[in-house]
């Protein structure tokens, strides 16, 4: 039997990535840039093992979309940067999308941030947020944990962080016009404060151990050739090279190969140096040569006149894997490093030309005298190839029109078209709130779907004025738009608006959780098993439960006792203990909190069950009395990486405050010794 690519040394399942270590704690969130990609694998796959979802979207239906809403709700950011040609995509609004805009070249970086309270994860990849990055394609990646006990190098983090901050200005929208621009920078600041603030790991180079440090390019940034350079060890240039990579630059008027040329210049100068490139080959059938995917350049440019130096074509084995790692090894008498991420081998890849895309990737560096199992772990990182005879090979020039490095043909939405923003009006109304920075093309219309009547279009605009910004009502029961279609006189199709909301805790809920009985919430409550699971029994209860056949003569049975105060009371107080427990574990986040007090299945959502189900003005004030008493007896607990204590309590203390507003309103149609009951009750709560 074959053995698996990812059990063996140096191989691995990319989305292991975003799966958390049993002691990472509560998740926080993420932030990730990518070329291409498919929302609705970043959201399933991604962000489904980022906060542990133990539900699948084609397999549990609503009930995903509760656990779902109640995971996704508790992060602090969610967000992707996407280059402005791949921007696109249904979606939850749970999770921000942003365009990245760059005037001469692409956003090509692929970094992933991800957050838990105990643990700071650092993904940098060569693979799209796409199922083929992640499941299908031959990728390379390298991860970085910083912890308590974390060895990984915080410059590293430190330089990770300023660039993803720098990268979000690429969305050229107005901060103050974008509610999702600022959960990306406290994400980061979050971030900042978790892991480079408490020494989540190490601050000294080591003499012989691994070193590892980022090199981006883009505008205005040195080329990955400088950036080796620079940060290369003293004892020598490397002598050996091995290039891997799908892509090149097509050939130009037979001039040399621009990056091959870079590469030789960072080479041993004197001495002998090697160049190697692992591609694709093929056989072609009814001849003896081999087809290689590669310009003929690569072999033609360099020092070729000393005979010390070499170039080889290597042939890659995949076993069917499509190739889109993109590496660069390279070797000296003292040191082995490696370059991974997402530069493709061209000109625009490594910033060597005036048209430059914005890249990420990882250098690690390693001493030859270092111990043999970390030279070992080292060596498995890295593809190997078969040297093949270049005089008996064809070669496939690559095409421009198919260079990765090319933007895609895709619909860009026009720069004056400003942040679209889904928010609440108030506690019965929401709206989307479309800005515009100047004059978009002419005959602009917005579209829902495809095929529907405009939402609203250049003829409205300008009769009203031409303002900056156009509120439309958006009634209660839709679902939040992800997304508008936009069209223009000459546009080719329609490009995507993407819509992201201003504070999540307005979205509503599913259906499921919407207007859950007072019994619902009680159980639901009560229980120490996830939301979902217990969603699943309620519903199949009530396709069990039904009228009973026939007469029942059992007097007992014919009293239900389920609403008397007393029965009521003890069900209620059950529920009440278990959630002060609830409140009173660590939180990772406002967010995670806030679900807790002002959730579908928080403590407003049960006083306002209360107020709604209660049998008499004595029930509603006797059980909020004992709502607010209860929150008040709340001792949250200290934790690393969570809220502290203090800013717990603060929230509580405001939710008693909106309680005894409710309180005091039912309070009036009691009885007087219930009165003095809760009188007496916020003396002991010290309302």
């Amino acid at each position: 039997m074959r053995k698996r690519r990812d059990t063996q040394p140096g191989y691995g399942r990319l989305l292991d990535a975003w799966t958390p270590p049993l002691d990472a704690g509560s998740p926080i969130g993420c932030v990730a840039t990518t070329f291409t990609f498919d929302p609705v694998f970043f959201e399933e796959q991604c962000l489904g093992r980022l906060v542990q979802m133990e539900t699948g979207a084609n397999e549990d239906g609503k009930l995903y979309l509760v656990e779902r809403e109640e995971k996704l709700s508790q992060l602090a950011c969610a967000a992707v940067l996407v280059d402005q040609h791949n921007c696109r995509g249904t979606r939850s609004l749970r999770w921000d999308l942003l365009p990245a805009r760059i005037q001469k070249g692409i956003l090509h970086a692929k970094v992933s941030l991800l957050a838990w309270s105990n643990l700071v994860r650092l993904v940098v990849a060569s693979a799209n947020l796409t199922p083929d990055g992640y499941q299908r394609n031959q990728e390379i990646f390298g991860v970085l944990d910083y912890h308590e006990a974390s060895a990984s190098p915080l410059d590293c983090l430190r330089e990770v962080l300023d660039f993803l901050g720098e990268a979000s200005a690429l969305v050229s929208w107005p901060a103050d016009q974008c509610r999702a621009l600022g959960r990306w920078q406290g994400f980061l600041k979050r971030v900042r404060q978790l892991a480079v603030r408490k020494s989540w790991g190490r601050e000294s180079t080591p003499r012989k151990g691994p070193r590892v440090c980022l090199v981006v390019t883009g505008p205005g940034r040195p080329d990955a050739f400088a950036s080796i350079r620079k940060n290369w060890p003293s004892g020598g240039p490397p002598k050996w090279a091995v290039v891997t990579s799908p892509f090149f630059d097509p050939p130009e008027n037979d001039q040399p190969n621009k990056p091959a040329g870079a590469l030789w210049d960072l080479l041993n100068q004197k001495g002998e140096a090697t160049a190697e490139f692992n591609v694709i080959v093929e056989e072609i059938p009814g001849e003896e040569k081999l087809l290689v995917h590669a310009p003929r350049s690569l072999i033609e440019t360099g020092p070729l006149h000393r005979s010390d130096v070499e170039v080889c074509i290597s042939r890659l084995e995949l076993e069917g894997r499509p190739l889109h790692a993109k590496s660069l090894w390279l070797e000296s008498d003292c040191w082995w490093g490696h370059l991974i991420g997402s530069s493709n081998f061209t000109t625009a890849g490594l910033g060597l030309g005036p048209r430059t895309n914005i890249e990420a990737n990882l250098l690690y560096l390693l001493s030859n005298a270092a111990d043999k199992k970390a030279l070992e772990q080292f060596a498995a990182g890295s593809l190997d190839g078969e040297e093949i005879e270049t005089d008996a090979c064809r070669w496939l020039e690559p095409d421009s029109a198919a260079n990765e490095d090319e933007p895609s043909s895709e619909i860009v939405l026009p720069a004056e078209f400003g942040p679209a923003t889904f928010r609440s009006c108030d506690d019965q109304s929401h709206e989307v709130v479309l800005t515009f920075n100047g004059q978009p093309p002419a005959g602009w219309s917005v579209q829902q779907e495809e095929g529907t009547p405009p939402l609203y279009d250049e003829a409205r605009w300008l009769a009203g004025g031409t303002p900056a910004e156009v509120r439309i009502p958006w009634p209660m029961g839709n679902a939040a738009p992800s997304g508008f279609n936009v069209r223009w006189m000459g546009a080719a199709g329609p490009a995507w608006w993407p819509v992201n909301v201003e504070d999540a805790r307005v979205l509503p809920p599913p259906d499921e959780l919407r207007n859950l009985s007072l019994d619902d919430l009680v159980r639901i409550l009560s229980s120490a098993r996830p939301l979902h699971v217990l969603l699943r029994e309620l519903s199949r209860s009530r396709q069990i439960s039904g009228p009973v056949p026939g007469p029942d003569v059992d007097p007992h049975r014919r009293v239900d006792t389920s609403g008397f105060l007393l029965q009521r009371t003890r069900r209620v107080s059950l529920a009440l203990s278990r959630m002060r427990e609830r409140l009173e574990q660590p939180v990772g986040t406002a967010e995670s909190l806030a679900w807790r007090l002002h959730g579908p299945v928080g403590v407003k959502a049960l006083a306002k069950a209360i107020l709604k189900e209660g049998v008499n003005d004595e029930e509603k004030s006797f059980l909020l009395t004992e709502l607010a008493l209860e929150l008040s007896r709340v001792q949250p607990k200290s934790c690393a990486g969570c809220l502290p204590p203090a800013k717990v309590r603060e929230a509580i203390r405001q939710t008693i405050g909106e309680l005894c507003v409710d309180i005091q309103r039912a309070v009036r149609g009691a009885e007087a010794n219930l009165g003095q009951y809760v009188e007496s009750a916020f003396e002991e709560a010290g309302i």
